[in-house]
């Protein structure tokens, strides 16, 4: 390796040392001190391939060292990383309890890009995505122990002409440890302030270095238990905003049965009396606040030098992740055994019904409901089945083997394989058998004995599904009925690569010029198999169907730093993919550095990136949906014009309604607006997303111990992929001039005029713009025999966040809005005075709209159909507060106890009905801490 002398490193990292680690509580080494003939490892930047000895950069860096993340207590990435300004969760363990495929997953993005858009890499290698092939694209942070982590690197801009595919909003490069001599022990007990989410965070590290090379390995186990609803019933019972108030919005698909008969006549309950707002069901009674998780791992990382000019190297990781959701009964609507809502004439005759109660019976005869299914609905919760749920095992497997040869003192090449693979086992429960119901439901009289009519039914032990009433479905209807389910899915990857890096022999006035050039083949592959009855739409749960499909890309690169003069050098790179779905690609990447003087370095940069699609984007197989579409039909009136009015009024059965209601014209109930459904799924036909983006900044030390920096950002991505949402395939439909009902065979009504299914895929649906300005600043302060005081401020403006639609051009607005607040901000303050040290942490939520109000509604009173009013659409500034604080009782002992959100927060609430709420946490988990008050104590001990 090539020597630098003291006076060589300082001229080229003075300014960049201290503040690329802004966010670390301990101080950068100490170049002065040491020797002038030191041999300095290089490393590798992450932004760069070439290999360089600091981590002088053209674009922002912001790094999170090992000991800032023990200082937070976190044991997950995903906790680490949602303490940033500059990340957003994206699947967490609050908003994924309902999810068929996600639940449990804790994944992160860059600029509320999304995760497709933010490539997380381990080691300057890709990690496989944990994620269900059929959802999306997004590594699952639970597989990478914090254990094993020497530091994160956030690059907080576009890199694809570097990285490849999927670097558009940035990269989150996880450094894990290279070496280590000795034994670690890490044990970690937590507890929150109402006495739930335990959590036991338990890890073993492990190695030995020689002459010739090192090893190490860790052992891992973490138990989350999670915070279950019922112990909360204030941050899970369902808030919505009716009327300019918030009230508990309670479901009329009750235990004891709920008969609608139609608009204007009474409802009824199962037992036949009158259904009252009394006997409405409570479904965060049996909801999750925070899903249990439970990790094991095991990590390993062997090098080798083979020769004097040839080292092996490679790592591997296991993790296996159980999760465990729960959430209320099915919710039975008895008429879709008979698939009314789609065309199905099959019913259940109330004069002759062997089961229903003679009150029932009456009460439906003289509301002329002769049969079932001319009911609206029969709403009927299943709460004999138990609760609804799923046991979901993860487990993720990658091995990195490669070679570096040092063909000469300028010269290296880096061969290696990269293997990854992501198995998921998911077991659903509470569901019913739809078809069998049917048999359970037409029902004989034998010998004063009622029985299934059909023989084979009962043979398969067919008993009477009894609804009318409250626990009347028997045990045997029950094991009958059940209609348990396994969902498996495979993820894997493989990479090979070769990257040669060096220097060339000609100089520049700067410097010698440095170079990477490199080849890459990846292959994704991704496959997902429901159980038969999911696929056929036998069960009450959504209906899925199967994704397989698979894709591989074929890159070359080529990268240089060109050290100009003395204070200015430029980074340059272009690379090109060969992809078996979307054909060639080009992106490429430009970067300047300059230094006018010794305390002020200047940069700037621009990129080409893309994001190709992947298979979940492309081969997702379609699957059922009921989430809430709004009907731009919703509220029409007899006489009203314009072209939605004109269109909704040319359909019959909104127009005798809205006509059967001449003062509130066609107005949906809150049962009918909740219950659309519908098929998602991907699209071969989608591009790729390709994006322009800038960054303009400056790093400053300002004074001996006071560092700064400041970087402007631009994102600009052209035909975004996305899944359009539904309410926008029907919005845009019925305003077209050349109006058809059907919407291309998308949306379907039924006879009430009422939408029942509206379904979506994949496209390159948008065009996204995000703008804004971050901003780090880290001071030291010596304090003599008094200690250490290390601040560092993290800041971060979201100028504009605005979603262009490619079909019509309409924009809508994002930024100050709760999930894309104006100003995100952390502060860390460590003191350290001999062995004793104290960390006091604060993280900033800006004030923000539910709803932009110059923006179109996104927020909704049910009770008015009008946006939220301004007290209700205003959402207050949050403040974080964390504290921990640590002893060395010996050089191999040290103990500390820690406290998150101090003062207790809670969250804003935020209802059903209000935009980014989550179902069944009446907040947005990604934003605001859910959990309170949160206690931990932990032992570090090294043998």
């Amino acid at each position: 390796m090539k020597s630098y002398n003291k006076l060589t490193l300082a001229i080229r990292t003075g300014l960049l040392t201290s503040v690329a680690a802004s966010l670390s509580l301990v101080a950068a080494p100490a170049l002065a001190q040491e020797d002038s003939e030191a041999r300095v490892e290089r490393i590798e930047v992450t932004g760069s391939r070439i290999r360089r000895t600091d981590f002088e950069s053209s674009v922002p860096v912001t790094v999170i060292s090992a000991e800032e993340i023990r200082l937070t207590g976190a044991t997950n990435v995903a906790d680490v990383l949602q303490k940033t300004p500059v990340a957003i969760a994206g699947t967490d363990q609050s908003n994924s309890t309902f999810s068929l495929n996600s639940s449990g997953l804790n994944t992160t993005a860059l600029r509320n890009a999304g995760t497709a858009r933010t490539l997380v890499l381990v080691n300057g290698r890709r990690f496989v995505s944990g994620s269900a092939p059929s959802v999306g694209y997004a590594v699952d942070l639970n597989m990478i122990p914090t254990s094993t982590i020497e530091r994160i690197e956030i690059l907080k801009s576009a890199s694809s002409a570097v990285y490849g595919s999927d670097a558009v909003a940035g990269v989150i490069n996880i450094i894990t440890k290279s070496d280590f001599e000795g034994a670690a022990l890490n044990v970690q007990a937590s507890q929150s302030a109402k006495n739930d989410r335990e959590r036991l965070d338990l890890d073993l590290t492990v190695g030995s270095s020689w002459n010739s090379g090192s090893a190490w390995f860790s052992f891992g186990y973490h138990d989350d238990q999670g915070i279950d609803g019922p112990d909360r019933p204030d941050q899970t019972t369902d808030m919505a905003l009716v009327n300019g108030e918030w009230v508990p919005v309670l479901s009329s698909y009750a235990p004891i049965g709920w008969l609608n008969t139609g608009t204007g006549k009474p409802n009824f309950r199962g037992d036949g009396e009158v259904f009252t707002s009394d006997d409405q069901y409570d479904r965060g009674s049996r909801r999750q606040l925070i899903i249990p998780l439970e990790r094991k791992y095991f990590a390993a990382n062997l090098q080798q030098e083979l020769s004097d000019s040839v080292n092996f190297y490679s790592e591997f990781n296991w993790m296996q992740v159980d999760s465990s959701s729960r959430f209320e009964p099915t919710p039975l609507n008895v008429l879709d055994i008979w698939l009314k809502s789609r065309g199905g004439e099959g019913g259940h005759d109330v004069e002759s019904s062997l089961i229903m109660p003679q009150l029932l019976k009456d009460n439906l005869l003289a509301n002329d409901i002769t049969d079932l299914n001319q009911l609206s609905a029969f709403g009927r919760r299943l709460t004999e089945f138990g609760d609804r749920g799923s046991d979901a095992t993860r487990t993720s497997s990658r091995f990195v083997a490669g070679l570096d040869w040092f063909i000469n003192d300028n010269w290296r090449l880096d061969t290696h394989i990269n293997w990854g693979q992501t198995v998921s086992n998911q077991f659903s429960w509470g569901e019913l058998n739809m078809d069998r119901a049917l048999f359970a439901l037409d029902l004989i009289e034998r010998d004063g004995e009622i029985i299934c009519r059909d023989q084979t039914a009962r043979i398969q032990g067919c008993v009477p599904f009894n609804l009318f009433g409250e626990n009347t479905i028997s045990s045997e209807a029950v094991e009958y009925l059940s209609a348990p389910s396994k969902t498996i899915g495979l993820v894997e990857q493989r990479v090979i690569g070769t990257v040669l890096s060096g220097e060339l022999d000609f100089e520049l006035q700067g410097g010698a010029i440095g170079l990477a050039a490199g080849i890459e083949y990846r292959k994704e592959l991704g496959r997902q198999e429901p159980g038969d009855l999911a696929q056929t739409g036998g069960t009450s749960s959504n209906r899925q169907f199967p994704t397989n499909g698979s894709f591989t890309v074929k890159d070359a690169f080529i990268e240089a730093r060109l050290p100009v003069l003395d204070n200015l050098a430029i980074d340059a790179a272009v690379r090109h993919g060969n992809y078996s779905t979307v054909g060639n690609i080009f992106t490429w990447n430009f970067g300047v550095e300059f230094t006018p003087f010794e305390r002020l370095k200047l940069r700037a940069s621009a990129a080409d990136a893309v994001r190709a699609p992947n298979v979940s984007d492309l081969y997702a197989g379609n699957t059922e949906t009921f989430a809430t579409v709004t009907d731009p039909c919703n509220g029409t009136k007899v006489g009203d014009t314009g072209t939605v009015a004109e269109n909704c009024l040319s359909i019959s059965e909104i127009a005798a309604r809205a006509a059967a209601f001449p003062e509130t014209g066609f107005v949906l109930s809150q049962t009918e607006s909740q219950s659309t459904g519908g098929f998602i799924g991907g699209n071969p036909d989608v591009q790729e997303e390709t994006a322009r983006t800038y960054s303009l900044g400056a790093v400053m030390e300002i004074m001996d111990g006071l560092s700064a920096t400041v970087d402007w950002y631009s994102i600009s991505i052209k035909d975004a992929i996305a899944r359009t949402t539904r309410t926008l395939v029907v919005r845009r439909c019925f305003e077209a001039v050349d109006f058809d009902p059907s919407c291309g065979g998308l949306v379907r009504r039924d006879q009430d005029g009422v939408l029942i299914e509206v379904s979506t895929a994949s496209a390159n649906e948008n065009n996204i713009d995000v703008e804004g300005f971050d901003a780090e600043v880290r001071y030291r302060m010596e304090l003599g025999s008094y200690g250490i005081l290390t601040t560092d401020l993290v800041y971060s403006y979201l100028h504009e966040y605005n979603l262009t639609s490619i079909a019509d051009g309409e924009v809508n607005k994002y930024a100050g809005e709760t999930l894309y607040p104006r100003h995100r901000a952390t502060l860390n303050l460590n003191y350290k005075v001999k062995d004793f040290n104290a960390a006091w942490r604060m993280r900033y939520w800006h004030s923000n709209y539910s709803g932009r109000p110059d923006q179109p509604q996104r927020s909704t009173d049910w009770g008015t159909g009008r946006r939220f009013d301004d007290e209700a659409n205003s959402v207050p500034a949050v403040v974080y507060h964390d504290l921990q604080l640590g002893y060395q009782f010996t050089e191999s002992i040290h103990i500390y106890a820690g406290m998150n959100n101090v003062f207790d927060k809670k969250p804003p609430l935020l209802g059903q009905n209000a935009q980014y709420a989550g179902t069944g946490t009446n907040t947005v988990s990604e934003a605001y801490d859910i959990t309170g008050r949160y206690y931990y104590l932990g032992l570090r001990a090294s043998f």
